[in-house]
């Protein structure tokens, strides 16, 4: 059966990594996003990905060989904890490639609405129903979402009181 995977980026090689696995014959996602940027006294429209340094592996648990993932240029490496990798939930991948247009491009609501801390209720997808905090719109909070869909639990000294 076939499951989801984040894979693990070196810096700024996102692009390299999605393009050299694709040639390898494997099924890969990276979510970008397209903000505007001031670059030169000028706005400009930059496209980047969605979770920055990760991409998403389409792979079956026992006929496909991963070996290949590790020694791909612009990759670090399947993402793991303990050992294992933790698979994506398919409805998170499913529902970014809903939203996504050809490009991979997905269209995110104005920040602006939202102040840091407000309480907000997902409304779509697979997290609907669920009540979060409105943080920010950058690009390190975004890869702290990723993990936290990954199920992943952190230490105790990781973590302070609200």
């Amino acid at each position: 059966m076939k499951h989801w995977y984040a894979v693990h980026c070196k810096p700024k090689q996102d692009e390299r990594a999605e393009i050299e696995l694709a040639n390898q014959g494997f099924e890969v996602f990276r979510p970008r996003l397209r903000s505007r940027r001031r670059i030169r006294q000028r706005y400009r429209v930059v496209v980047e990905s969605m979770f920055p340094r990760y991409l998403f592996v389409h792979l079956d648990d026992h006929n496909e060989d991963w070996s290949p993932i590790r020694s791909t240029r612009g990759v670090t490496g399947l993402v793991r904890m303990g050992g294992s990798a933790p698979v994506v939930p398919a409805a998170v991948i499913e529902a970014l490639q809903a939203r996504a247009d050809d490009d991979n491009c997905i269209d995110l609501q104005p920040a602006d609405a939202f102040a840091a801390n407000d309480r907000v209720l997902i409304t779509e997808g697979p997290l609907a129903g669920f009540e979060a905090l409105f943080s920010a719109r950058n690009s390190q909070e975004r890869v702290v979402v990723l993990l936290n869909l990954m199920k992943v639990t952190l230490p105790v000294h990781a973590i302070t009181r609200a």
